[in-house]
């Protein structure tokens, strides 16, 4: 079991990267991160899993997003998925990345 503090840590520093960092789509185009939050939703089946909420803005080159990474300021991948989401002029995206805690041993 990890222990819950840690947990908090691993969660402010994934926090802190994520606000400098960009979302890659389709791994052709970089977005800023506008936006991270924790969400509030659990991570159903995942045990010591952090729920990372992250918002980008609307890309109009983009109709169709199949993949999303998300990168560090320095472009180190922190979670990636694959999705298929028709943007249709939506003005913003809100994508949550479960990012699961492993122990080492």
């Amino acid at each position: 079991m990890i222990d819950k503090a840690y947990l908090e840590i691993i969660r402010d520093d994934l926090i802190a990267r994520a606000k400098k960092g960009n979302i890659l789509i389709n791994n052709s185009v970089a977005v800023p991160v506008t936006a991270v939050a924790i969400s509030t939703n659990l991570v159903v089946g995942v045990e010591n899993a952090i729920a990372l909420q992250v918002t980008a803005p609307h890309v109009n080159s983009v109709p169709v997003i199949t993949s999303v990474k998300l990168l560090t300021d320095t472009g180190a991948v922190v979670a990636e998925k694959t999705v298929f989401i028709e943007t249709n002029g939506a003005q913003f995206i809100n994508l949550t990345f479960a990012i699961e805690v492993k122990g080492g041993e």
